[in-house]
């Protein structure tokens, strides 16, 4: 897919989850000793400007019918790599972009009781936007100062800063890169902060990092589409 100038070919997406302390707070979760891994599927990537799609199904139905915004820094991997060092992770990184991983909430709610996978309820289509564009390094020397936030219909959402992560970036990739290698167009979302909330058909969804830009999807009900 193309973010901005850049072309790339992931082969997977990677979500940290309860990175931020205020949005372990907010959820009542334990604060992890490691970080916390799950996929997303690559039928959920959409780029700037395209629609997110609330399935029909989903918002007919009581017991699932609520989708939340989660605006995330991500990064790119630039080549092929394992067991990748902290002090090393620098060197495989392309570039960082915003990352919205739009979640089936009350989906996910009953995983979790039932001690099921976060899976179905992060990876259905149109669930991964990212851009507006891919910065490189040298644009961003610390991405672990940048403030992050997300709007809905131009009301702030969530607000805060990425020096809140509590796993950074180099910390991240020398922890994911043991499991798995590692290819270029890679994506790894690094976690939301506090204030994620709802959404609903006719929103539109601003999602803004410091220094990249503003990342912009309005939502569509998928029976308007056909």
């Amino acid at each position: 897919m193309k973010i901005g100038e850049k072309t790339i070919s992931p082969t997977k997406i990677i979500c940290i989850g309860t990175n931020y302390l205020d949005h372990i707070e907010e959820t009542k979760s334990e604060t992890p000793k490691e970080p916390v891994l799950f996929p997303k599927t690559l039928n959920c990537l959409i780029g700037d400007g395209e629609p997110i799609v609330y399935p029909n199904w989903i918002f007919s139905n009581r017991k699932y019918n609520r989708i939340d915004f989660e605006v995330e820094l991500a990064f790119i991997i630039k080549d092929r790599c394992k067991y990748v060092s902290a002090n090393q992770a620098y060197d495989h990184i392309l570039g960082y972009t915003v990352f919205n991983d739009i979640t089936a909430r009350k989906i996910q709610i009953k995983d979790i009781i039932s001690k099921l996978p976060w899976f179905r309820s992060k990876s259905l289509d149109t669930f991964g936007p990212i851009g507006p564009r891919i910065v490189s390094l040298s644009e961003i020397k610390d991405p672990h100062d940048l403030k992050i936030e997300l709007k809905v219909n131009g009301e702030t959402k969530q607000l805060s800063n990425t020096k809140y992560l509590l796993f950074k970036v180099p910390e991240l990739l020398e922890n994911i890169s043991k499991f798995f290698t590692m290819e270029p167009g890679d994506i790894i979302a690094t976690g939301t902060p506090a204030g994620i909330g709802p959404i609903k058909p006719g929103d539109l969804i601003e999602a803004s990092i410091e220094k990249i830009g503003t990342l912009t999807n309005k939502v569509v009900l998928e029976k308007e589409l056909t």
